[in-house]
């Protein structure tokens, strides 16, 4: 039978976060028509987060060496994956399905685990990085096969992490399915400037980090006279004339918007990191997001390696400071034409063009 055949009878299970993400949906786009099905099932953070303790939480830290040891959520999926016959799981996002790809492996040898490593390192501190590294090196030999969303990763992890026994790998630069992209007609340019921030702002939250934390640059670009549209939260709810909230918004809704405005800022507080590395190896959402709204990208000029080789041929708008950025988006006919080449460029960025690339890897592992 060739490798061909063996993946269209092929059930693929997508183990994440949440079985409704979008990078679920996008995989789908991409195997669509390449296997006979698809399972979706939760993680084992997702699963079992309303029973959550401090035993789990140590728990945890062994599930990262021995794999998942909630007995009560494994044997579900195992229950899942022999019901369904899924000979192929592919487990996102960055080193957190680790547990339970490490724990399938060891139950069901014969089921190819695929981690798809869209965040890496996750960690932001020296000790971090090194404790991630370790847990991915040693569940090295317990992967079939990793998939990377660019090159800069690919080498990151090859060159630090691994060295030698390196699993099969492919690139597959993330992108949304061509479904979520904006559909309305390109909007005119408006007459004044702006920009749309859909990153954090909710500094009081126990999962934002120091990272999250833009409210200087904010601050800075409102201090230039650019309206500056983001969600509201209580750390930014000041008053400022510039300053434009809106609310939480589904995703097609949230591409729309985004839409509206001038560029899309992507920007993280790299300088109250001790390591950075997460943000210049990957590649976040919020970007995919902005991508898929069809606008150009305003980004600091220093950093963001992978954002950047992906969007080589993708209108950007860099700066060193906030006055800089302000200069060029004063310049109201060339926002314009930039706003055109984005809005042209989107159909460049959909998920089931990867599709070959992504069959022909799995086909490899079968």
């Amino acid at each position: 039978m060739s490798g061909c055949s063996s993946l269209l009878r092929t059930i693929v299970t997508i183990l994440g976060t949440d079985s409704q993400c979008e990078h679920t949906d996008s995989l789908q786009a991409m195997l669509h028509g390449h296997v006979a099905g698809f399972g979706n099932l939760p993680d084992s953070q997702s699963a079992t987060k309303n029973r959550r303790n401090w035993r789990s939480k140590i728990s945890r830290l062994t599930d990262q060496i021995w794999g998942t040891s909630d007995s009560a959520y494994l044997n579900s999926v195992l229950s899942t994956l022999d019901e369904t016959q899924s000979k192929i799981v592919i487990g996102y996002w960055g080193t957190l399905p680790l547990p339970d790809l490490l724990a399938i492996k060891k139950a069901r040898p014969d089921v190819k685990v695929v981690l798809l490593l869209l965040c890496y390192p996750l960690a932001l501190s020296h000790g971090g990085i090194l404790r991630q590294d370790f847990y991915l090196r040693r569940a090295a030999r317990f992967l079939d096969g990793i998939v990377f969303p660019s090159d800069l990763t690919e080498g990151y992890v090859r060159g630090r992490v691994f060295r030698t026994g390196f699993p099969p790998s492919v690139v597959i630069p993330p992108c949304w399915p061509r479904s979520f992209q904006a559909t309305c007609e390109l909007r005119r340019t408006a007459a004044s400037p702006s920009l749309i921030f859909v990153g954090r702002t909710d500094m009081s939250s126990p999962t934002a980090t120091t990272a999250d934390d833009v409210r200087p640059l904010m601050n800075s670009i409102l201090g230039t006279g650019i309206d500056l549209h983001h969600a509201r939260s209580p750390e930014t709810d000041d008053g400022h004339p510039h300053r434009r909230h809106f609310s939480p918004l589904p995703m097609r809704e949230l591409i729309d918007k985004i839409g509206e405005f001038d560029a899309s800022l992507i920007a993280y507080n790299t300088q109250g990191c001790a390591r950075d590395d997460r943000f210049y190896l990957t590649i976040p959402d919020r970007l995919i997001t902005s991508v898929a709204a069809g606008v150009p990208v305003a980004i600091p000029r220093q950093g963001y390696g992978a954002i950047k080789s992906y969007l080589r041929d993708y209108p950007l708008l860099e700066f060193d400071t906030a006055d800089e950025l302000a200069q060029t988006l004063a310049d109201r006919s060339l926002v314009a034409k930039l706003r055109e080449a984005a809005w042209n460029s989107r159909s460049n960025y959909d998920a089931a063009l990867y599709s070959p690339a992504l069959a022909q890897f799995l086909n490899r592992l079968l």
